[in-house]
């Protein structure tokens, strides 16, 4: 199995959102406002093509240990908004020391937002460098480590990794949380289950 990392838009097309979180799976699930966990033997393409995105809520999640106490929390249903996406769900997440992440793509946009702990949630759309939110020292300095320029991309500074569209979300991911999601770190095994939160 490769250890290379994933390009998510390859993998995914171009509806998903991935959370990571330094929680345990069912932990991180909870917050996102999952009641009933479930194991998912037959692993996330299953289970997902399973769903009908036009249902709406409850929308279906699914999440699996990557790292030490860290989970990737997944979702492919964009038509209600992304559960990942919401404020509240980043600020809980969090912990200290540990940002929690969210990355989503749908056909329209690319973005990811992070919150550190007990901080307002920031964001970044790492096609342009497009940033809001309160910015930390070691959140700007990461992302100039990993080369987004301090300002907006220009022809002199661009974003890092403009031919996959993807990449740069992971890119920032791996600023933000230390974490370089690859191949291994999806393959489960993963638990899930539905949830009902409404639509940030």
């Amino acid at each position: 199995m490769s250890s290379d990392p994933v390009d998510l838009r390859q993998l995914w097309g171009e509806g998903w959102s991935i959370t990571l979180a330094p929680r345990s799976p069912e932990s991180a699930l909870r917050m996102m406002g999952v009641q009933d966990i479930e194991s998912m033997p037959s692993g996330l393409g299953a289970a997902f093509a399973g769903r009908d995105p036009r249902n709406g809520p409850p929308v279906l999640l699914a999440a699996t240990l990557v790292d030490g106490p860290w989970s990737a929390i997944v979702e492919c249903e964009a038509s209600t908004g992304w559960v990942g996406m919401h404020s509240d769900v980043l600020s809980l997440l969090a912990a200290p020391g540990k940002p929690a992440c969210t990355a989503f793509s749908d056909p329209n946009q690319l973005l990811v937002a992070f919150c550190e702990h007990a901080s307002q949630p920031c964001g970044i759309d790492p096609r342009t460098n497009r940033r809001w939110g309160p910015y930390s020292h070691h959140a700007a300095e990461s992302l100039r480590l990993v080369g987004f320029p301090a300002g907006y991309a220009t022809e002199e500074q661009p974003v890092p990794e403009p031919h996959r569209v993807a990449g740069g979300a992971l890119l920032v991911v791996r600023a933000i949380t230390g974490i370089q999601l690859n191949h291994e770190h999806l393959a489960g095994p993963w638990i899930g289950g539905l949830s009902s939160k409404p639509a940030p």
